[in-house]
């Protein structure tokens, strides 16, 4: 038995990496100091998928910890 997965399911789960990773590294260089993003960033791009989620994650809990404040 094979497991079948077409081109356009193959697409969309690389497109979603692929936004994930650009989205955390992007809010991480904003939010972070040096060494903080360097930390994050080589967690983000090691473990693309659950190092991404986890800083998107803890961005905006931080972030709403911060306003209501």
């Amino acid at each position: 038995m094979t497991l079948m997965i077409s081109s356009l399911t193959v697409i969309f789960i690389l497109g979603l990496l692929l936004l994930l990773v650009v989205t955390a590294l992007v809010l991480a260089s904003r939010s972070k100091s040096n060494m903080r993003f360097l930390i994050w960033a080589a967690f983000i791009l090691c473990i693309p998928f659950i190092g991404a989620g986890a800083f998107i994650l803890s961005y905006y809990t931080n972030r709403n910890n911060i306003e209501t404040t």
